[in-house]
């Protein structure tokens, strides 16, 4: 693979056409479609982006639609994406635990899915509420990782993450924004543990250098939040912040 067309710094040209040349990109942490908020990416300029990025694959999975409780349509959408390029997207469905979700998860599970997203603040629920309990139980039980969103509108949320941790330890769970929030703290409760990833999207370099200096690189997957930031300077951000920590290309996945 060649160097991303974003790439722009020359003094480390070398360490970039080494770790490029042997590894496959994943975006962990993409949407697209219209969120509530009015940020917008359609198929056809993700796809463009992404391989302009030099990014492979990437985790997609619905913005915070404003007209869908349960986000059945914009699950649909994920599905037609994945079909269209089913060598690039990994499809996640989206639900919302306050709903009556338990046919849409069994019907994205019986489709392509492999994962699931949830937004504890966009569809205002706590981590580790009563009423996204049985959620989890339930991906556990399917072995269906969940992604859940640990970023900006929430704080103080280390022990809620301990506690699923502790709860259900065989579920996989991917902290979108790597619990940026109370990170230091989420770090010491459930930094160890073999299960839970932590995405970089959206973290300033500070946070990532934090989250490499302090995590196994193992459960350390990229993200960029797609349409809210860029995939290539995600990309760069991350690999950049590696190499000032003296990480080998092995260390950087």
């Amino acid at each position: 693979m060649a160097i991303p067309k974003t790439f722009f710094d020359p003094e480390n040209t070398k360490l970039y056409e080494k770790i490029f040349s042997n590894i496959n990109v994943i975006d962990a942490h993409t949407h697209i479609g219209r969120d509530k908020d009015g940020h917008f990416i359609n198929e056809k300029v993700f796809v463009e982006n992404m391989k302009q990025s030099g990014v492979n694959k990437a985790i997609v999975f619905p913005l915070n639609e404003p007209v869908h409780r349960n986000f059945s349509k914009p699950n649909d959408r994920i599905l037609d994406f994945y079909k269209k390029f089913p060598e690039e997207i990994i499809p996640f469905f989206r639900l919302n635990p306050k709903t009556k979700w338990e046919p849409e998860f069994d019907r994205r599970v019986s489709e392509y899915f492999k994962g699931i997203k949830l937004h504890p603040r966009s569809q205002d629920f706590g981590i580790a509420s009563y009423s996204v309990i049985e959620l989890y139980e339930k991906a556990q039980e399917n072995d269906i990782p969940i992604l859940i969103h640990t970023g900006f509108g929430l704080s103080n949320i280390s022990d809620d993450i301990k506690f699923i941790v502790k709860s259900f330890p065989k579920l996989r769970l991917i902290l979108g924004h790597s619990a940026f929030v109370d990170m230091e703290n989420t770090i010491k409760k459930v930094g160890g543990s073999k299960n839970v990833f932590w995405d970089t999207s959206t973290l300033s370099i500070f946070s990532i250098l934090e989250l490499i200096n302090s995590v196994d690189s193992r459960q350390i997957v990229f993200g960029s939040d797609i349409p809210y930031y860029d995939f290539g300077l995600a990309l760069q951000m991350v690999v950049d912040t590696a190499i000032i920590c003296n990480k080998n290309p092995n260390h950087i996945k």
